[in-house]
């Protein structure tokens, strides 16, 4: 969607997701499946530059699939991430010799750890993110691009597991300590590295974050992390997916109120969180409907460049409706979810792709 047939969502002229993030109070924006999806060589240059312009710092993702479909041969994904990210250069994340200025942090792996491998479960995951990683400094050593600020990330899940070396238990910080033991000892996890063992110690020193999604409220996340985070700085850490499944308006504000506190604290480690998710996933259903700021309206306000189902094929324009911050179908202030935010991070719910007043939610499946 960075490409520019989707401009009409996210550009100035169009619906301005962008614009309405940034008014929203947010100042990043986290997205999925940036490298690696499609083979095709749709530019994604623009989308960054509107990024800039309004103030967001583009947190885009790898495609995490690749890891399970072919692409990573025993979960060794060194090739696949280095094309990758080649492709992405291309595609307008390089500007001169460095990352795109909007760029902030790359999310090499979301969730690596629902990875199953024998003779261990841990073996895989670690070997994926370790040879991801060494992939993405291969890449910019080729293409001579230079890290500058960019940061390197994995999201894991908040579920309860044990770290390949067996020294921590526990929601999300097994994980940390994954990669802090993956990088000590490659061997671990049956990875031989194609770069220094220097180079991997150094990005890791310099550039990493570590990140996890959960669904938890923030007391709870906090109770659970923060005590136990000692053992890892002065590494950063930051939520990916701040999901808020089934809460009131008020405890979202409130969620985000605090994490905006413990990450202005002196000496925190904590950066914040992205919030789980800009727009409701309607072609999931079910309980996908109980995430999202937006939903979509019956209004169209433009359309699309050509686009292809994923075979290449049924190319055409797609239409491109309004969006509604009421989300009907959830009681009370739970359909209330971007005016919390707006009023956790000082902003508000406006721009021009918002439905009018009395504007219905549109009921009709768009798949593209």
């Amino acid at each position: 969607m960075l490409q520019d047939v989707y401009k009409e969502q996210w550009g100035s002229d169009g619906r301005d997701d962008l614009g309405v993030m940034a008014r929203l109070g947010a100042n990043a924006v986290r997205l999925y499946h940036s490298f690696g999806m499609l083979p095709g060589d749709g530019y994604q240059g623009d989308f960054l530059d509107r990024a800039a312009a309004v103030g967001l710092n583009v947190l885009p993702g790898y495609h995490t699939e690749m890891a399970i479909y072919g692409k990573c041969p025993d979960y060794d994904c060194f090739q696949a991430w280095k094309d990758a990210t080649l492709q992405g250069f291309r595609r307008g994340f390089q500007k001169d010799s460095e990352w795109h200025p909007a760029v902030a942090m790359l999310t090499l792996l979301n969730e690596p750890d629902f990875f199953w491998c024998q003779p261990a479960g841990a073996r895989c995951r670690v070997k994926a993110v370790l040879s991801a990683l060494d992939g993405v400094l291969a890449a910019e050593r080729e293409a001579g691009v230079s890290p500058g600020r960019v940061k390197l990330t994995v999201t894991w899940s908040f579920a309860m597991a044990t770290s390949i070396d067996g020294n921590v238990t526990g929601p999300a910080i097994f994980g940390f300590q994954d990669v802090v033991a993956g990088i000590r000892d490659p061997g671990l996890a049956g990875y031989t590295p194609r770069s220094n063992r220097s180079e991997l110690q150094d990005a890791f020193d310099k550039r990493w974050v570590h990140g996890f999604n959960t669904q938890a409220p923030w007391t709870f996340v906090k109770a659970m992390v923060i005590n136990a985070y000692e053992q890892f700085k002065p590494t950063p850490w930051f939520i990916g997916e701040y999901g808020a499944n089934g809460q009131l308006a008020d405890v979202i504000q409130s969620d985000l109120e605090g994490m905006q506190s413990t990450a202005m604290e002196p000496g925190s480690s904590f950066l914040g969180a992205a919030f789980f998710q800009y727009q409701t996933a309607e072609w999931k259903g079910g309980s996908e409907m109980n995430f999202g700021l937006f939903v979509l309206g019956h209004q169209k306000i433009g359309s699309t460049g050509d686009l292809c189902n994923r075979y290449g094929n049924d190319c055409h324009p797609r239409p491109v409706h309004c969006l509604s911050a009421d989300l009907q179908w959830l009681p009370g202030s739970m359909g209330h979810r971007a005016e919390a935010v707006a009023q956790a991070w000082g902003g508000s719910i406006e721009g021009a792709g918002l439905c009018r007043k009395g504007d219905r939610r549109l009921t009709a499946m768009l798949h593209i």
